[in-house]
């Protein structure tokens, strides 16, 4: 099997099979190649091997902290255009310059990533002028500057996009499950770990696909698709409340408490505690303005559920 900069790029987003991973993990043990290039020194080379093995690594590691981390400001200021102090992260651009089969004259494509700790949502413009704006907790990886065919980005959490119109360049969100193609319009994309991933439009036409299924959906405003690892379904909703975190706004709808739960701690860096298994599936109906405070949201639901809740430090126990 060949291993290029295509079959890094799967690597480094984890779409690899196993074949193809066991193909790149074996080309960078055999230490292809043997010959320099002009554009790298022959005496960077083991350092370039060594640090893309310390992204190998990191990788394989799912729960250990992302340590990259771009200047975080507040979401809600939609009208500042943030500076972003970016970390540069070598991935692609390691394979680039020592694979074999290289072609002259094609540009390095360096990739920065802005990983958002719970408690913290960002917007970034990217350099085609799309607009992204990262939920707590979300990681976002994205070129610095994009090729001339395509425009691509990989997504780990949530995220509302505004892309940029570019009929000849298309914009793909690429998640661990599925890929999102469009050429320009307004959506959001959620694809947490353990949940299927869901896309809803606000506005436009969008393509949603997944791995591993032959099934393709095109949706349009107030539609969402849902991969649940098997199959695709597409509905009708409400975007607006599928987008107003945005706005610093929570929606739950008929939602199971142990969701909201998890939401409320990407919200506001807490851990939540049930004390009994049973509060699980309480379902919750309420919608919180004005960025609300965790004691406000906990005072809602605890009317709501007629249940009690107690917070200490970072931990909240709720309890009926």
């Amino acid at each position: 099997m060949s291993v290029d900069h295509h079959l890094l790029e799967k690597y480094w987003a984890g779409l690899c099979t196993p074949a193809e991973r066991k193909a790149v993990e074996q080309w960078m043990s055999e230490g292809i190649p043997e010959e320099p290039y002009k554009l790298r020194s022959q005496e960077a080379e083991p350092l370039m091997k060594d640090q893309l093995w310390q992204r190998i690594a990191q990788t394989r590691q799912e729960e250990s902290e992302i340590k990259q981390l771009i200047k975080i400001v507040p979401i809600w200021s939609w009208s500042r255009r943030i500076a972003i102090a970016a970390v540069l992260i070598l991935m692609i651009g390691l394979g680039i310059y020592v694979l074999k089969n290289q072609s002259p004259g094609v540009p390095l494509i360096v990739y920065q990533e802005l990983v958002l700790p719970r408690g913290k949502k960002a917007s970034i413009t990217l350099s085609d002028g799309t607009k992204v704006y990262l939920n707590a907790g979300s990681r976002l990886r994205y070129p610095e500057k994009f090729p001339e065919t395509e425009r691509r980005i990989f997504l780990d959490g949530e995220a509302f996009f505004e892309v940029t119109k570019n009929p000849e360049k298309p914009f793909y969100v690429q998640t661990k499950q599925t890929t999102t193609r469009v050429l320009g319009t307004r959506f959001n994309i959620q694809s947490w770990k353990g949940y299927a991933d869901r896309l809803n439009v606000e506005e436009g036409r969008v393509q949603f696909t997944a791995a591993g299924c032959i099934d393709t959906l095109i949706l349009h405003a107030n539609m969402q698709g849902v991969f649940d690892g098997h199959s695709l379904v597409r509905t009708v909703v409400n975007s607006a409340n599928k987008i107003a975190w945005t706005k610093g706004i929570m929606v739950f709808n008929d939602t199971k408490l142990s969701e909201v739960t998890t939401e409320l701690e990407r919200w506001y860096a807490v851990e939540i505690q049930l004390s009994d298994p049973e509060l699980a599936n309480y379902r919750l109906k309420a919608r919180f303005d004005n960025n609300p405070s965790l004691n406000d949201v906990l005072q809602g639901i605890s009317f709501a559920l007629n249940i009690k809740y107690k917070i200490k430090d970072k931990e909240v126990t709720l309890f009926r």
